[in-house]
């Protein structure tokens, strides 16, 4: 797939990360992470245990998210670590693959969990957090781009299982589990191509934003008429009348 390829090529393997966080600091409580070997085509050749930290943070949790995740600060008091030891652990225990990998995310909020955590922990190591920062891959933002809802939104991580045909595992909001899915859906994206294109002709259908010609031809596609050059010409004069 080229247009994963351009993002993946020569990468030795990806790191699929989630994190849960405060409500109101957006400092991380939890830390949840697969590694997985690719192949030369980008498939998973293999997959590393997995990694689970807790994480203390130094406001509080938030109803909302106590809720969302059953994090508890009872929980943090007793099993969490300081964010400088999660960020060491998490490096060692990506270990040899650290500087060959993308940390694949889903969303945009994962890292501003990450930056949140390094300002409230000023011991911590900035230099970590960098290389997550640069080699941050927010597979929402690329799966997006072909499949998206009626109103032109991005779906939810469970959604786009139910997509692609494959179920949840585990508990949303774990930190492991939406890793571990995360990890599914990026295996799901490559091995079923016929979803994602038949997807794809979806969302280029719910498009509002494209020039009429392009709607037009579109349409016409998407509904199995034929479009020929003459259709195209006439489409292009009507678009300045």
């Amino acid at each position: 797939m080229k247009c994963l390829e351009k993002i993946v090529k020569d990468r030795r393997a990806l790191v699929f990360l989630d994190l849960e966080g405060t409500q109101f600091s957006h400092e991380m409580i939890e830390i949840g992470a697969y590694v997985a070997v690719l192949n030369e085509d980008l498939t998973v050749k293999k997959v590393l245990p997995g990694f689970k930290t807790f994480v203390k943070a130094h406001h509080p949790i938030g109803s909302v998210v106590i809720g969302l995740t059953g994090i508890t600060q009872a929980k943090l008091d007793k099993e969490g670590l300081g964010f400088a030891e999660t960020e060491t652990r998490f490096r060692k225990y990506v270990g040899k693959y650290w500087d060959g990998s993308l940390f694949v995310t889903f969303g945009s909020h994962d890292l501003r969990i990450v930056n949140q955590s390094v300002l409230n922990n000023p011991e911590s190591s900035r230099e970590i957090a960098h290389e997550i920062n640069h080699r941050d891959f927010d597979f929402s933002a690329f799966l997006s781009q072909y499949v998206q809802d009626a109103n032109n939104n991005p779906l939810s991580l469970t959604n786009y299982l139910k997509v692609f045909e494959v179920p949840f595992e585990g508990r949303a909001h774990d930190a492991l589990a939406d890793a571990y899915n995360l990890l599914d859906l990026y295996q799901v994206v490559l091995a079923r191509k016929d979803i994602l294109a038949r997807e794809y002709k979806k969302t280029l259908g719910h498009l509002h934003h494209l020039p009429l010609p392009l709607n037009k031809a579109v349409s016409a596609l998407n509904g199995g008429a034929p479009f020929t050059p003459e259709m195209w010409d006439e489409a292009i004069a009507e678009a300045f009348k």
